[in-house]
C-alpha cells in the first residue's frame, strides 16, 4: 500500500512539474524578446540543432505535451531496469509475418545494442550514420539491434514540419511500412518492429528513443530517455571498456 501511494505521488509530482514547465515556457513564448533564449535552451535539450521553423509553432502545444508527458509516463513504468533482466517483449519482422521474442536476436556471451526509434524523430535520424559506424566498429564483439516503435512525431499528433509524413501507427501493417523505410537507410543492421500493443516500448520506456545493452539477459546499460539521455558516446565508452576487458 505504501509503495503504491509513493508511486502516486510521484506521478503527481512529475505531471504537476511538466504543467509548470509548459506553462512558463508558453508565457515567455509569446514574448519575442525570449524567442533566442528558448531556442537555445530546445537546442540544449535536442542536442542536435533543429530548424526553428520546423517546430516553432507546436512548441508548448497540447500535442506536444500530450507527447512529452507520454514518454515520461513510460520511463517511470518500464521494467527494464540496469542490473535487472531483460524484457523479452514480442517483436515482429520487417514483413509482419513473424512474430517472436525480442531476446531471440541476442547470442550467447556476446552485448547486444538495442537502438529505440522511428523514423519521424529527427534526432534519431540524424545519428543512423554515426550509428553504423559504431556497429562496423564494434561488430567483432557485440551485435545489435533497431526496434521499431511508435512515431515520436506522427503526422496526426506533436508533428514537425518537413518532417516524414507518417501517422500514428493504426495496424501493424502501417509500422512495418515505416520501419522497412527505416531499415533501406542501415542495411548492415537489423531492424525489428515493435507489436501494435506497443509492448518492447512500454517495457523498455524507449519513446522517443533510448538505448540499452543486453547480455546473457540482464541489462547491462541502461541508457537514458531522449533525446536528453539518448548518449551514443555512452554506448561506445561501455562497448570500448568491454573489449579491454575481454
Amino acid at each position: 500500500m505504501f509503495i503504491q501511494i509513493v508511486q502516486v505521488a510521484q506521478v503527481f509530482v512529475a505531471y504537476s512539474m511538466l504543467v509548470l514547465v509548459f506553462s512558463i515556457g508558453s508565457l515567455l513564448k509569446s514574448f519575442p524578446s525570449f524567442r533566442k533564449s528558448i531556442i537555445r535552451a530546445f537546442d540544449m535539450i535536442t542536442k542536435v540543432k533543429l530548424p526553428v521553423t520546423s517546430y516553432w509553432d507546436s512548441l508548448f502545444s497540447d500535442q506536444m505535451f500530450q507527447n512529452v508527458w507520454h514518454s515520461v509516463a513510460l520511463d517511470m513504468n518500464k521494467k527494464a531496469k540496469q542490473g535487472g533482466d531483460a524484457p523479452n517483449s514480442p517483436v515482429v519482422t520487417l514483413s509482419g509475418k513473424i512474430c517472436f521474442p525480442l531476446l531471440e536476436v541476442a547470442k550467447a556471451g556476446r552485448p547486444l545494442v538495442l537502438n529505440f526509434g522511428s523514423c519521424t524523430c529527427p534526432i534519431f535520424m540524424s545519428q543512423l550514420n554515426d550509428f553504423q559506424e559504431m556497429v562496423d566498429q564494434f561488430k567483432d564483439i557485440a551485435d545489435f539491434c533497431v526496434v521499431y516503435i511508435d512515431e515520436a512525431h506522427p503526422a496526426d499528433g506533436w508533428a514537425l514540419k518537413n518532417n516524414y509524413n507518417i501517422r500514428t501507427h493504426r495496424t501493424q501493417a502501417e509500422r512495418c511500412k515505416a520501419a522497412r523505410e527505416l531499415a533501406r537507410k542501415i542495411p548492415e543492421c537489423p531492424v525489428v518492429v515493435d507489436t501494435m500493443l506497443d509492448t518492447a516500448n512500454i517495457a523498455y520506456g524507449a519513446l522517443p528513443i533510448r538505448f540499452h545493452i543486453i547480455q546473457d539477459r540482464k541489462v547491462r546499460y541502461e541508457g537514458g530517455p531522449g533525446p536528453m539521455g539518448y548518449n551514443m558516446s555512452e554506448v561506445k565508452t561501455w562497448l570500448e571498456k568491454y573489449r579491454a576487458e575481454k
